[in-house]
């Protein structure tokens, strides 16, 4: 451990000195002193025990490499290069494919050595492991803590911002300004039933905003089933007649440079939207889009709210903005099983922390945006599955870094994973996770623009390590902690004897057993947002309901942590993964 411990201060401690030497002088090639750095550390750590003490060689050595390695390391992030710009640019260039599928590797490669780090890294280093496990452990608390108190900091956020009148806000603070913009709602579909359909539909009508001011945009896939199309267009004409208008596309199928799913659908939708609009002598800066999923059911001042949140930014920033309300699954929550009801929770309050205190909050499934903004940044990457994501990446280096995910806190209500049968079911939540975690699809694309585009270096590093350290810790952080320490005295039998092998399944029970606290949050939170639980329901069924948390640790192991391993090594090996439409089930509404 202490190995570790000195290879990290070095590195950590020469990777901000260079920050200091590129400050002084961006001309000083401080990549070359690095590697003298690691040769010495070699050297040391090979031939020093003739000159230092027993052990202290070896210390001094892992000290000297990791130092070298912060500053070749640092060098290489902010100057874009180790040693000499134009030879390293050209091989790059000659060689982007290999470095892009090199990149696509990267991910899984990660969770896969940190996965099994218990097993071969326990031969040699049995109590560094040890340590790394206690280590995780602390990190799962404090996460633990952190997301319960901001889960209820976003819960009161959201109860204040239902109960405002954001409509007459509008008209008070922005008297002048709000009656520009019309809103344009696109909704992309396939496969969705008219009955979840009109529910989202019914929704935008309903908002409390003028309807003369709404346009709503549906588009379809031409895979789509036929009679669906026409039963939802015919839906559309009684609304037509009392919104601004109602366009629909049919998005077709095999585009070139296009994976089919909802990003490419979307840019098919704007396309013509954008037509449309134009024909009406609409501008497309007083123009301003939100994008839902099909089930998505707004809050009836999500429309005004979110315009107002808009319009409270300065000119200069608004429209480098995006904006979103939060998630709750309760279209047919208590329908669902309850492995389905824990996942779509701890999603929705995930990302309510997140919204509430993180700076780094990334676009997920809905948001709204500025047409011109959007027209400029390009619209959806159109050859990915993880649209959102995507978008988010695309934005931030479109405006050289000043971009950032601003949440409003109104509610958007959808559906929990719900098939027609159990086994179902579980295999759409499972295919819905993995289509998230491919995510790790982007990575590629986040690095290049990474290296291209001038924007703040401690900025976009932050970034850039907040996804890597978030896809990592998805896939293997749960298991790690859970197995990690049980796999140590199987690999060593020499450390069942030292004291650290009685006491690490001890302390590591305490410690995760308090992480528990931070449930508590989740729980309180969860009982004041759901719907009531219906009223058929008998006394054990209503029992289960309250204590269905006992099976988190199972659900973080298995629903969320395997997909995301299964995602990022079905990239690892080329394997690309197609969008796969979560199904949309809703049983008859219980009483």
């Amino acid at each position: 451990m202490r190995i570790l411990l000195v290879f990290f201060i070095g590195f950590l401690s020469f990777f901000y000195l260079a920050e200091i030497l590129r400050r002084l002088s961006k001309n000083i090639r401080y990549s070359f002193l690095g590697v003298i750095f690691i040769f010495a550390g070699f050297l040391t750590g090979f031939f020093g025990q003739s000159y230092l003490s027993a052990g202290l060689n070896v210390l001094t050595a892992f000290f000297l490499i990791g130092s070298g390695l912060g500053l070749v390391v640092h060098h290489l992030l902010s100057q874009r290069f180790i040693f000499f710009e134009k030879l390293e640019k050209e091989f790059v260039l000659k060689h982007e494919n290999a470095f892009e599928r090199i990149l696509e590797i990267l991910p899984g490669l990660t969770t896969w050595i940190a996965l099994t780090s218990p097993i071969w890294l326990s031969f040699t280093l049995p109590y560094a492991v040890a340590y790394l496990i206690l280590i995780a452990d602390v990190y799962w608390l404090l996460t633990a803590l952190r997301i319960g108190v901001l889960i209820i900091l976003g819960y009161r956020k959201m109860n204040w911002a239902k109960n405002q009148d954001w409509q007459q806000r509008l008209k008070t603070d922005f008297q002048n300004d709000w009656s520009k913009y019309d809103h344009l709602i696109l909704i992309p579909t396939f496969k969705e039933p008219l009955s979840v359909l009109s529910a989202t539909f019914n929704a935008v009508y309903n908002s409390k905003y003028p309807k003369d001011k709404i346009f709503l945009a549906v588009g379809f896939e031409e895979r789509d089933n036929r009679q669906k199309i026409e039963n939802t267009r015919a839906y559309l004409k009684k609304i037509e007649r009392k919104i601004a208008g109602v366009f629909t596309t049919i998005h077709p199928f095999n585009l070139q440079g296009e994976v089919a799913g909802q990003g490419s659908n979307k840019n098919w939708m704007i396309k013509n939207a954008v037509s449309e609009l134009g024909r009406r002598g609409v501008k497309s800066e007083n123009v301003f889009v939100t994008t839902l999923d099909a089930d998505f059911v707004i809050h009836p001042h999500f429309l005004a709210g979110s315009l107002y949140k808009y319009l409270s930014l300065p000119k200069a920033q608004r429209d480098k903005r995006t904006f979103t309300g939060v998630f709750l699954y309760h279209n047919n929550y208590w329908q669902t099983p309850t492995p389905m009801r824990l996942m779509a929770t701890g999603t929705s309050f995930w990302q309510l922390a997140e919204m509430a205190g993180s700076d780094k909050y990334m676009n997920y499934s809905s948001m709204s945006i500025n047409l011109k903004a959007l027209l400029d940044i390009g619209g959806w990457i159109p050859d990915k599955v993880n649209d959102d994501s995507g978008f988010y990446w695309k934005a931030y280096y479109h405006f050289n870094g000043d971009y950032k995910v601003i949440p409003h806190f109104l509610p958007i209500s959808a559906d929990a994973v719900q098939d027609t049968t159990l086994l179902k079911t579980f295999q759409n939540q499972y295919f819905q996770i993995k289509r998230w975690a491919y995510g790790v699809e982007h990575i590629p694309f986040i690095v290049k623009q990474y290296f291209q585009k001038e924007i703040d270096f401690w900025d976009k590093t932050d970034k850039l390590l907040f996804k890597l350290w978030g896809d990592l810790k998805w896939g293997f952080l749960a298991i790690f902690v859970t197995f990690g320490s049980l796999f140590i005295p199987l690999v060593n039998p020499n450390f069942k004897e030292s004291v650290l092998s009685v006491n690490l399944p001890i302390v590591s029970s305490w410690i995760l057993t308090a992480a528990f606290f931070g449930l508590f949050a989740t729980i309180f939170v969860h009982e004041k947002t759901v719907p009531k639980r219906p009223r058929n329901w008998g006394i054990f069924r209503i029992i289960w309901s309250y204590i269905q948390w006992l099976l988190i640790p199972i659900i973080l192991i298995t629903i969320s942590s395997l997909p995301a391993i299964d995602a990022q090594t079905s990239l690892m090996f080329g394997k690309k993964m197609e969008f796969r439409v979560t199904t949309k089930t809703r049983l008859l509404k219980e009483t």
